[in-house]
């Protein structure tokens, strides 16, 4: 059944296609930020992380994207299975691990690398007559707390995984807790214990993207990326770690209306915005149920015309209110930048108290996506 023309009720629903928010994502900028990223491992082989569908860029657009890359990692087995049956023929890590016995053979059938940390895993493992050489990685708890096998556990558990005849290679695995802290002296004592247990026969992947950009004794035969391939310095101080990466994403909407306000008018839901001036306002077309932020403790800003203007009152779900006074020219559909080049996702993503991360992850899920330099 459809209404008003060709257009479905279940159109209706998907509201990013419908809407004027809109996620440009370039394709080379992903190329350029793989290829920087070995460079600065070493060459080490480089995992591309691309779990919550490649932080809301698309998995599978992203994976294609990378022919050469040397392997991909998700989260759940579901998004590797996915990626399989899209076709992606690379080395393909599970970070979550399986769940139960039917994903573990989700694992063997698509030629799928699980984590493994938990004793239910070896279970499994164990539980299975022909694992059709899986390989696996083993995960150890170096001070991160989640997942990973104790410490003075790791030599029994290595024990009883080299002894499944059926099971392949056997790599292993840690996760930094504060890399992005060039600062903190964490990192180096999970090194430390990295390197305490003596497993140096074993593939090991430690850094992530903090440890490639910040600390070069993490780099080891494996590292992964996920946030920085996708442009977004993960430092915690950017200036101690800066590197050439591109802006993958770029939030871009349009204006609706362009009015003017004289000083003392109040701007948007309760009345959190006081015009200290006559101001000219721009309304654009992009809110929170476009996955942009609502919180904000900073002013944020966005770009039109080249020019950074400050956001006034509150983000509501459909519209963002614009002090355009600056520039000379406004009009009724004009492209404006909510993030990209300039403001930088990272600079969103402060003024909100959030992550890029999080930033990438809400829109990309939320609006429409228009890929650039496809190949």
């Amino acid at each position: 059944m459809t209404t008003g023309g060709n257009l479905s009720n279940l159109d209706l629903y998907r509201h990013g296609p419908n809407r004027h928010a809109q996620a440009i994502i370039d394709l080379e900028s992903i190329r350029h930020n793989y290829r920087l990223l070995k460079q600065i491992s070493g060459d080490r082989r480089l995992i591309a992380v691309i779990k919550a569908d490649a932080y809301g860029h698309g998995a599978v657009e992203v994976a294609r994207a990378l022919p050469h890359a040397d392997a991909f990692a998700v989260a759940a087995v579901g998004e590797a299975v996915a990626l399989r049956k899209a076709g992606i023929e690379q080395k393909i890590l599970v970070l979550g691990g399986f769940i139960d016995q039917a994903e573990l053979i989700s694992c063997v059938d698509h030629r799928i690398d699980p984590v493994i940390h938990q004793n239910n895993h070896l279970d499994c493992l164990t539980s299975r007559s022909n694992l059709n050489e899986l390989q696996i990685w083993m995960k150890v708890d170096t001070g991160m707390g989640r997942l990973g096998f104790p410490l003075d556990s790791v030599a029994d558990e290595i024990s009883q995984l080299e002894k499944l005849p059926t099971l392949g290679r056997i790599r292993m695995m840690t996760h930094l807790a504060s890399a992005d802290d060039m600062d903190s002296q964490f990192t180096d004592r999970q090194i430390e214990v990295v390197k305490s247990l003596g497993l140096d026969d074993y593939e090991w992947s430690v850094a992530n993207s903090a440890g490639i950009l910040g600390w070069p004794q993490a780099r080891q035969a494996w590292v992964r990326s996920g946030i920085a391939m996708f442009g977004a310095n993960p430092m915690s101080n950017r200036k101690q770690a800066a590197v050439d990466l591109k802006p993958v994403m770029q939030m871009k909407t349009s204006v609706l209306v362009v009015k003017w306000h004289k000083i003392g008018d109040v701007i948007g839901y309760s009345n959190r915005y006081t015009c200290p001036r006559d101001m000219k306002i721009a309304i654009i077309a992009a809110g929170y149920a476009d996955g942009y932020p609502r919180h904000k403790i900073d002013t944020a800003q966005v770009n039109i015309h080249g020019q950074l203007c400050d956001i006034v009152g509150r983000v509501s779900m459909d519209m963002i209110t614009v002090d355009v006074s600056a520039i000379k020219e406004v009009e009724i559909g004009d492209e404006v930048t909510l993030f990209g080049e300039s403001p930088e996702a990272n600079d969103i993503a402060d003024c909100s108290e959030t992550i890029a991360y999080e930033l990438f992850c809400n829109v990309g899920a939320h609006v429409r996506r228009v890929y650039l330099n496809k190949e």
